[in-house]
């Protein structure tokens, strides 16, 4: 099968032309936290010669002044989460800071089409900033999301993932308990994954909208925000302290998430065993 390539530079100082005779594009940013206030603004730029290369731009958006301080977040300055436009390919990379200051990845995505392209990061003193660029790759055919009922059982890995509803409630608060289960048994191999018990990325099917999400462990019932889930709060709150790779992750938690809006929601749960990293998707409901 034949692959593409994105080569993600992020707050580049100037937009090059690329090589000689490549098409450049420039995709700008939507912002993509429903329950946030936008801080900056953002621009990718795709270079279409050979492998597909891209810079992307994130500005300061009350003075135009680059962005230069973030803060990390799950123990990355960066998190970049790629959908494909039919919602079966889930990618969460995450852009190495070089030290001319620009982010740089190479991706490869599985086929041609539509992708949705999400930024995640915390500028210094501006809060949760996400922004989503649609970049076609390849020749695409427009294709509708995969938003069939999953139920509450998804298979990853030698894993079974189970949830304890798959129904949320529209602007307010739920509590999504999660259990993983191996050969019939509780989990005893799980391991944190980017300083969290587990990450839980959702996506508004309608909107786009994106929210990223944590178990927070200590705490009975608790569960840690790691993107713009609350409702009425413009700052979203403070990430929790990251477990050490070595900790113990338990056979069962819970996420708390807040939708914004009615509608369906797709939901990959991304989380380490012993075979190492697994996706579990579902699709929910909130009402």
């Amino acid at each position: 099968m034949r692959h593409s390539w994105i080569a993600i530079l992020w707050l580049a100082a100037t937009l090059g032309a690329g090589p000689a005779g490549a098409a450049v594009e420039r995709i700008a940013g939507i912002f993509a936290a429903a329950n946030a206030t936008p801080r900056a603004t953002a621009s990718l730029t795709v270079e279409r010669a050979g492998p597909l290369e891209a810079k992307l731009d994130l500005w300061e958006a009350a003075h135009g002044s680059p962005i230069r301080n973030y803060d990390l977040d799950m123990t990355k300055r960066l998190h970049m989460i790629v959908i494909s436009d039919d919602f079966r390919s889930f990618q969460h990379v995450h852009p190495t800071l070089g030290p001319d200051g620009h982010f740089t990845i190479d991706l490869r995505v599985p086929k041609p089409g539509r992708y949705e392209i999400y930024a995640d990061a915390v500028p210094h003193g501006l809060g949760n900033q996400v922004f989503r660029f649609p970049v076609i790759f390849g020749r695409a055919t427009p294709a509708a999301p995969d938003l069939s009922a999953t139920g509450k059982t998804a298979n990853a890995g030698p894993y079974t993932v189970s949830l304890g509803a798959t129904t949320l409630r529209a602007s307010a608060m739920t509590m999504l308990n999660v259990r993983i289960t191996k050969n019939g048994a509780p989990a005893e191999d799980l391991r944190p994954y980017l300083g969290a018990a587990a990450h839980a990325v959702f996506i508004d099917a309608a909107t786009l909208d994106y929210v990223h999400v944590h178990p927070l462990l200590g705490t009975p019932g608790m569960g840690a925000t790691g993107g713009m889930n609350m409702p009425g709060m413009d700052e979203p709150a403070a990430p929790p302290p990251s477990l050490p790779d070595d900790a113990k992750v338990p056979a069962s938690f819970a996420v708390h998430v807040s939708p914004v809006r009615a509608g369906r929601y797709k939901l990959w749960l991304q989380f380490r065993g012993s075979n190492g990293l697994n996706v579990a998707p579902f699709v929910l409901d909130a009402n």
